[in-house]
Parts: structure tokens; sequence; C-alpha cells
């Protein structure tokens, strides 16, 4: 404990490090699309390099890149990991500041990405250069892996790296926000999939001036997507080992939303949930739209499958043309493993929080490693769940501090 102890400040005697980088990692403008991730890559890379360790980069394509380092020797074992790319800005005139500043003000560091996830990359980055010490004391290789296209699901970031075998680890500890305003840290230990697809729908252009001789596309569509009024679809019963994380899910989204109870946003997390989040039809007012297409996300529970999402997707169509553009999994490690026992352990010394394992409504690379690896996966990390994707985004000192803490006294026992 000791030798945790100064461990512990080691890494405070980083913080003008971490927070250099983690400003240096939101200036690098990754927006995803288009997913150019090579600013934030070379900042990472030189800062590895520059700590004394080997980085391998991989470039699947041009600009979506990977990087991969690791410390210590013998057997490869924890892999701390993170996501370089970030979502769009949206409307720049909705910040009320820079939003690739990367800015420290008022105690917390601002900018798209400082939540989800730069800052917990800052962290998994701070936590390794403290490990340099310590480097006799891992029996086993400690991975840094972060990747680029998280945030359209992995094609050449997560998904390409595991289908071509490009990395190795016993656990994985993924560093997205995990942070409550009400309920403090959490494990997150299972998350929903996602089945996303599109509906077309088909009509018969004509004079808008005799609407009545033509067949409206759009209002094929409306009359499909009325039936998608209430989001919240038919519930799923979790499987025995996932019945804890579920409960837990349910009972942090319950604390965080107290004043939305009624919207039952607890029901995200064991319910099928459906989104229309885009809309296309029409080419001007004076004609009857032959076409029109809206653009779904549907959200799969830890109990449902691919095959019910197809199946409720296809009651709700009705004469629709169903095309299918991307699929996870639901996925979950179960909370007895010994990750998850040592991540709380570290955590509730750090924090002095409940810190309980949990299951959450969105989905991240996790379910990537679950199948490909075998191995325990959990997301920990700085930031509020609730701000990410969010205008004036912005994550804690103190939080990204005490992560870069819990990672390194983490990959010091799992390695020991």
């Amino acid at each position: 404990m000791r030798n945790l102890a100064r461990l512990s400040d080691e890494v405070e005697s980083l913080k003008g490090e971490l927070l250099n980088i983690a400003s240096r990692l939101i200036k690098a403008n990754s927006e995803n699309p288009p997913g150019d991730t090579s600013k934030a890559a070379s900042i990472a890379e030189n800062y590895l390099k520059a700590t004394g360790l080997s980085v391998r980069r991989i470039e699947p394509v041009e600009g979506h890149i990977n990087v991969i380092s690791s410390i210590g020797s013998g057997d490869y074992g924890l892999i701390l990991c993170g996501h370089i790319d970030t979502v769009p800005i949206g409307d720049v005139n909705r910040w009320s500041f820079d939003p690739f500043s990367g800015q420290v003000v008022g105690g917390r560091v601002v900018g798209r990405g400082a939540v989800d996830m730069k800052g917990g990359v800052a962290s998994i980055l701070t936590a390794v250069r403290a490990l340099v010490k310590y480097e006799k004391r891992l029996n086993e290789r400690i991975t840094i892996a972060l990747f680029c296209d998280e945030e359209t699901g992995g094609q050449y970031g997560a998904r390409w790296v595991v289908e071509n075998q490009s990395i190795k680890g016993k656990a994985m500890i993924i560093g997205e926000a995990s942070n409550h305003y009400r309920f403090g840290h959490t494990i997150v230990a299972g998350e929903k999939g996602f089945l996303w697809l599109k509906l077309r729908f088909d009509g018969i252009p004509y004079h808008g001036s005799r609407p009545m001789l033509g067949d409206n596309a759009i209002m094929h569509a409306v009359k499909a997507l009325s039936k998608l009024k209430n989001p919240i679809l038919s519930k799923v019963k979790a499987p025995y080992e996932a019945i804890n994380l579920v409960r837990w899910g349910k009972k942090v989204i319950m604390e965080e939303y107290k004043d939305k109870r009624n919207l039952k946003p607890h029901y995200s997390i064991d319910h099928y949930t459906l989104n229309t989040g885009v809309i296309k039809g029409g080419v001007k007012a004076n004609i009857v739209p032959d076409s029109c297409e809206a653009e779904l996300d549907l959200r799969i529970p830890i109990g449902g499958s691919r095959a019910e999402a197809e199946k409720i997707i296809k009651s709700l169509a009705e004469e629709g043309k169903i095309e299918y553009i991307n699929y996870a999994p639901p996925s979950f490690t179960p909370p007895g493993s010994d990750l998850i026992k040592i991540l709380r352990r570290v955590s509730q010394s750090i924090f002095k929080e409940k810190t309980p394992a949990v299951c959450i409504a969105a989905t991240t690379d996790a379910h990537y490693f679950r199948s490909a690896l075998n191995i325990p996966v959990v997301s920990y990390g700085p930031g509020y769940e609730e701000a990410c994707h969010t205008y004036d985004e912005s994550v804690d000192i103190v939080d990204i501090l005490g992560c870069a803490k819990v990672y390194a006294h983490t990959s010091i026992i799992t390695s020991s």
C-alpha cells in the first residue's frame, strides 16, 4: 500500500502534464464524420515516445489512425483503451466558447471531446507516464490502445484491429465517461446493442396542384412512423448473470433523472427503444414526393437479439423497404469478475464512492473485445455520462486526475 501511495503522489506530480495533454488533444479536431484522427493520434504517439515507449501506428485507410503501445514485459495483461475521435461540434453558435479551445477554466478542461473521451485518454496517458518508475513491478505487459472510428461503429478502429488480431490482453478498461452528477462513479460492465437501419417509402410524382393524382411517399412514411410516438417498446428479461447490472443501471438513471421519472428513462435499460433520427423526402414543395427515407436507431437490451429486433422493425415498417446499416450486439462482463472487484476497490479508495457495476443504455467498443478476445471488459472514466455529445462539453480536473490514479493503481495490482 505504501508503494501505491507513492504511485498516487507520482500521478499528482504530473498534473501539469495531464492538463497539457488533455488540452492539446481537444485542440486536435477529430470530428467523426469525417473521422480523421491524424492530429490527435500524433499527439498521443509523441507523448508515448517521449515516455520511452515504442508505438505501433495502424492506419487501415488514410487519416483513420489507431495507436497501440505497451509498458512492462511478459504475458499480455491489462489493456487501457480509449478512442480519439469525437462527434461533430454541431451548431458552433450554440457553444459559449471555442469548441476546440481546450482551455482550463474554473477547474475544468473545456471543448469537444473533453468528456467523450479525450479527458479519459489524457488520464490513461498520464497513468502510463507515472508507471514508468514502477515498470519492474509489472509482471505482465500493460497495453495502451487508442482507436479511431468509435463514434461511427468502429469500422477502421476497434473492429478492424480485433478482426486483424492486432491486440492481445487478459482484461480491458475503456476510459469512457462513467461518472454521474448525483450517483458518482460507476463501472460500466454491460451495455445495450443497436440495430441501425433505413426505411424507404416509394410513391408516384405529380404536379403539386393536383396532388390527388400522385402517390405521396412522405405520407406513407408518416403513417408508419406515427406508430413510434412512444419510443419505448417491449421489455426484455436479463440473463441471470446480468440481473444486478441491469438493476443498478436502472437505479442510477432513476437517481439522475428524479425530476423526469414520469418519462420512464430507466426503461431505456431493459426495454427495446426506437429513435427516428433522420427523415428525408421530396425535392420541391410543388411536386408530389416519390420517395422518403427515415433512419432509425433501435437499441437492444441484454437478453434481446437481432432476430427479435428485426421482427419489431418489420411489424412497424408496413410497406417500407428495409436496409440494415449497422449492428452491435448487447454484451456484458459478469460483476463477479476479478477485474471489477479490483477496479471497484481502487475506485472506492480514490473517490470514496459506492462505485457499483452497472449496465448502460448506450453502446461502446466493448462488445468487439468481449466477443473477439473473450476477456472481461469494462468502461470506467472521467466525466459525466450525461454530458457526452452536448454543447459546452467539459471535464473536471479532479476527475481526470483521480481516474489517472485509478488506472495506475489497477495496472499495478492486476499485473503483480
